[in-house]
């Protein structure tokens, strides 16, 4: 009987400690994810849209420049269609693809059967880098999708990534520069460029006997955009998503 009750207190706790694992393996189990995907919409046959929005490069003398980009769709065989005058860098397929799925992620409307056509208003810039206008045809391309326009007096400059971040450019001071200087009441940079450490250049002339000697350094500075752009009367605005943009640049 001894032996016979000692088993029974041992399948008890057996039973005790298998059923307290149990618990603690279901409430501390990961939670499992599950990915759900968007139905997107396709636009109907026999539309066609177009938007134009404004885009900013630096020239390869280092002048910053305004111009403007035209996002047009139509009916087609799910193209995308670049006009290369100016020329643009070999990376800007995958901007401008990207572009593409990001506008269609946003508007839940899909291209399918559409052809997509980019071009870009000549320009002294003889290249334009592509990356750095992904977020300004991004914009274009939700605007065209919506039927919509963009603001004329707003310009943005950034990269675009995937899940619809806007990433960092360089050249930020030259662009919003001569974003002011045309106009642009609000120019939207990416997250944390609106505060900027540029090198001034200083030159120190030194004359010998028959000759000038120069020495020449850089020192860093601290430019608030928002500060240097008070001439201008223009407001420098960070956007970290394609979305926040749209609100700012879309009519």
């Amino acid at each position: 009987m001894a032996i016979q009750r000692e088993y029974i207190i041992l399948a008890t706790i057996a039973i005790f400690i298998f059923g307290l694992g149990f618990f603690s393996a279901m409430l501390f189990a990961p939670a499992k994810i599950v990915e759900q995907q968007t139905v997107l919409k396709v636009i109907e046959q026999g539309t066609k849209s177009e938007a134009q929005v404004n885009i900013v490069a630096v020239s390869n003398t280092g002048e910053g420049l305004l111009s403007k980009a035209k996002v047009e769709i139509i009916d087609g065989q799910n193209r995308i269609l670049f006009n290369t005058n100016p020329f643009v860098e070999p990376n800007t397929q995958y901007s401008i693809e990207l572009a593409k799925k990001t506008a269609e992620q946003i508007t839940g409307k899909s291209l399918q059967n559409k052809d997509i056509i980019y071009s870009v208003e000549e320009t002294k810039a003889k290249l334009i880098g592509g990356p750095s206008a992904g977020a300004a045809l991004t914009i274009a391309t939700i605007a065209a999708i919506e039927g919509k326009k963009v603001k004329t007096d707003i310009a943005i400059t950034g990269t675009i990534l995937p899940n619809s971040f806007i990433g960092e450019v360089g050249g930020i001071l030259e662009k919003a520069t001569a974003a002011g200087k045309k106009g642009i009441k609000i120019f939207l940079v990416p997250k944390g460029m609106s505060k900027l450490t540029v090198y001034e250049k200083n030159v120190e002339e030194q004359k010998g006997p028959g000759f000038v000697m120069q020495k020449v350094w850089y020192t860093p500075k601290l430019v608030d955009l928002n500060e240097a752009m008070k001439e201008y009367g223009m407001e420098v605005i960070e956007v970290s998503k394609i979305e926040d943009a749209v609100k700012y640049a879309i009519e």
